[in-house]
C-alpha cells in the first residue's frame, strides 16, 4: 500500500509557529524526505521483525505529536524527540538488519516483503534514516504529512 506524504525539517521556532497557525503554511517548507511509497510495508517490516512495538515504530514516519486536519495527517517531533527517536528506534536497526529483517519477512510469506518492492522500500528506509541524521546534526524538528 502507498501513501502520499513529505518529511519537512525545520527549527523549533518555526514549528511552533507552524502548529500556532495549524500547519497552514507548510507550503513554504522544503522537503527533506518523500513518504509517497511504501510506508506501511516498512511500518509493518518493523513492526514484525524489530521487537520495538508498533507505537514506537510508528513514530519514525508519524512523530511524537500529531494533528489531524480534514485532508489527512501531519505529525511533528521536537528537536529533542527526533534525537530522542534517531538514539532510541534508528540507530538501532542498520540497512543490513533491515535487510535481515526483509529476508525473513520473504521465508515466512510476509505480505509487506513481496520481492519487487525490496529496492524501494530499502531505499525508503535509507531516505528516512537519512533525513533524521541531517535533522539532528542541524538540530532541527520534523514535521511528517501523510495524505
Amino acid at each position: 500500500m502507498a501513501l502520499t506524504g513529505s518529511l519537512y525539517k525545520l527549527s523549533n521556532e518555526e514549528l511552533k509557529n507552524q502548529i500556532k497557525n495549524k500547519f497552514s503554511e507548510l507550503e513554504s517548507l522544503k522537503e527533506t524526505a518523500d513518504l509517497s511509497y511504501y510506508a506501511i510495508d516498512l511500518l509493518e517490516i518493523l513492526n514484525k521483525f524489530s521487537g520495538l512495538g508498533s507505537e514506537t515504530v510508528g513514530k519514525i514516519i508519524q512523530g511524537d505529536n500529531s494533528f489531524s486536519p480534514e485532508d489527512g495527517y501531519i505529525g511533528y517531533s521536537s528537536s529533542e524527540e527526533v534525537k530522542i527517536n534517531k538514539e532510541t528506534i534508528l540507530d538501532k536497526i542498520t540497512i543490513e538488519k533491515f535487510v535481515e529483517f526483509w529476508e525473513t519477512g520473504e521465508q515466512q510469506n510476509f505480505a509487506h516483503t513481496q520481492s519487487q518492492n525490496k529496492t524501494f522500500v530499502l531505499k525508503y528506509f535509507e531516505n528516512i534514516k537519512e533525513a533524521y541524521e541531517t535533522a539532528v546534526n542541524e538540530n532541527m524538528a520534523l514535521i511528517f504529512r501523510i495524505g
